[in-house]
């Protein structure tokens, strides 16, 4: 605001002074008018991001009150809110620079012909069209949002950004891993509507069974009363019972429905009181076990008769 009234200035003290005037074109047209038109742009780009994340924001409320018991739709908006401001931004960033040279008086059918041909190359990029195509895909069939941990191959983490042409996954040790839309077709989401903590134990094969189950039971019973845990925790756990016995022990195994992305915490205190539940009682952990039989040989009998 102060450059343009700094320019504005400048034109009148120009218009002032007869020998000067002829350089008011280049005052008030290319000092003034394309500052103005990027300054528009620009408010309109700002005035359009208040509007997505104002139509955004009621439809996820609107959402919510239908479907309470989900958050998946606060992820979707900052998805499709950081997708849609994107194709603002090159939209007005576009039609800003088609009236700058526009007003310049530079010919736009040259640079229509030189856009047209810069429009087809890129569109005969196969690896283009196939991220942007299948970007669209993912905003829309919601396979994955902001915030979401999933796991694409053999790469997993957390979605820290997306667009329709890459997705952009924070992994072990702060590593941001960029993987093209095009490049993406099986997701394992971990965390969409909800999540589920798998436990596994195996204890020893002379331990009492029953005894076991009936403290992975209790302590289950424990952590869904527990005020702390009992919000993050949906249904009561399952209990499946032995799953497996072999040479190691004894394989129990328990799955817990949580709340998305809330499976790690109640692991880590559903492991902890199952240890000191199973210390408690004296029920020990399953370790290998290895039978080892020794027969003399015959001429080893006889030499020893």
């Amino acid at each position: 605001m102060q450059l343009l009234l700094i320019l504005l200035a400048l034109t009148l003290i120009v218009l002032i002074f007869p020998g000067t005037r002829r350089y008011t074109y280049f005052f008030f047209g290319q000092s003034i008018i394309i500052p103005l038109i990027w300054m528009s742009a620009n408010i309109a780009d700002k005035f359009s991001n208040l509007l997505i994340d104002f139509y955004l924001n009621r439809w996820a409320k609107n959402a919510q009150l239908i479907n309470p018991n989900s958050n998946r739709y606060t992820l979707r908006v900052s998805t499709y809110s950081n997708a849609l401001k994107s194709g603002t931004s090159f939209l007005f960033i576009t039609i800003a620079t088609v009236g700058t040279v526009a007003f310049l008086g530079i010919n736009l059918t040259i640079l229509a012909s030189a856009g047209g041909v810069a429009f087809v190359f890129a569109f005969l990029s196969r690896n283009v069209v196939e991220d942007m195509l299948n970007g669209i895909l993912i905003l829309w069939t919601d396979r994955y949002a902001i915030g979401d941990v999933i796991q694409i191959g053999n790469i997993s983490g957390f979605v820290e950004n997306m667009n329709i042409y890459i997705t952009q996954i924070r992994g072990g040790g702060g590593r941001l891993v960029t993987i093209p839309n095009g490049k993406i077709s099986i997701v394992e989401n971990l965390t969409k509507d909800w999540s589920r903590f798998e436990f596994k134990i195996e204890i020893a094969y002379d331990a009492d069974v029953r005894k076991a189950l009936n403290i992975i039971n209790q302590v289950s019973e424990e952590i869904q009363n527990d005020p702390t845990w009992k919000d993050k925790i949906i249904e009561p756990a399952s209990i499946l019972g032995v799953d497996s016995i072999s040479h190691q022990g004894i394989l129990i195994q328990v799955w817990i429905k949580t709340q998305a992305m809330q499976q790690w915490a109640v692991g880590r205190e559903y492991r902890l009181r199952v240890k000191e539940a199973f210390e408690a009682a004296g029920i020990a952990l399953g370790v290998p076990h290895q039978e080892v039989r020794y027969q003399a040989h015959q001429s080893m009998q006889s030499m020893n008769n």
